[in-house]
């Protein structure tokens, strides 16, 4: 069963958590699918709190209440508003057992469950949320092939990649790095299937195009 916990040391530790080498070398996948309350996106290499962080907003954290859940499943959540000990209960049974968990309060805008070695399921109300993660989980892979900060690509950019059939796929294998660019190739399809497009990284502007 998870319990909503108010741990630091816990919370610190999702956040702080290293890519391991296998995550290096290993097909980053991002799926994007409709819910009844929103969006779904299923991301293999973020850790719950790396999801949160990517979505918080002053205009949205401001009266906020964030929980975080411990357990199987590993959870972090954001509601507008107090939470009352009912509220609680109710939204720590919906991560357990909801397939849209954001049903558990109309308040929720956003949580993201984690189960080892699965990456993250998060579930927002916003589209542009949803493409935010996407954005964050492409510009952490291009800081770990150039050692640097990296600028989110444009939501627009992510859009384009996810609007065919709403999953992409990049093995590191695809990735080609030239003296003032990097090329990603990415699947559309199934993860094993060749690249079928791509994006280009920018190094010298630090900025993001796609074909």
């Amino acid at each position: 069963m998870n319990s909503p916990i108010n741990n630091q040391n816990e919370t610190e530790k999702w956040n702080n958590a290293k890519p391991s080498l296998a995550s290096m070398v290993s097909t980053l996948r991002i799926k994007l699918t409709t819910t009844t309350d929103g969006w779904c996106v299923d991301i293999s290499s973020l850790t719950p709190c790396d999801a949160m962080m990517a979505l918080a907003r002053e205009d949205l954290l401001e009266g906020a209440t964030i929980l975080c859940g411990d357990g199987e499943t590993k959870w972090v959540a954001c509601i507008y508003g107090p939470i009352e000990a009912g509220d609680a209960h109710a939204i720590v049974h919906e991560v357990s057992t909801s397939v849209s968990p954001l049903c558990a309060d109309f308040r929720m805008q956003s949580v993201v469950t984690s189960k080892l070695d699965e990456g993250i399921s998060a579930h927002v109300r916003e589209y542009d949320d949803a493409l935010m993660l996407a954005a964050t989980t492409l510009a952490r892979y291009m800081s770990d092939i150039t050692g640097e900060s990296v600028n989110e690509p444009d939501l627009g950019v992510m859009d384009s990649l996810l609007h065919k059939t709403g999953t992409i796929s990049i093995k590191p294998i695809d990735t080609e790095v030239f003296a003032s660019f990097i090329d990603v190739g990415i699947s559309t399809a199934c993860p094993t299937d060749p690249a079928d497009s791509s994006v280009i990284y920018d190094i010298h502007s630090d900025s993001w195009h796609c074909d």
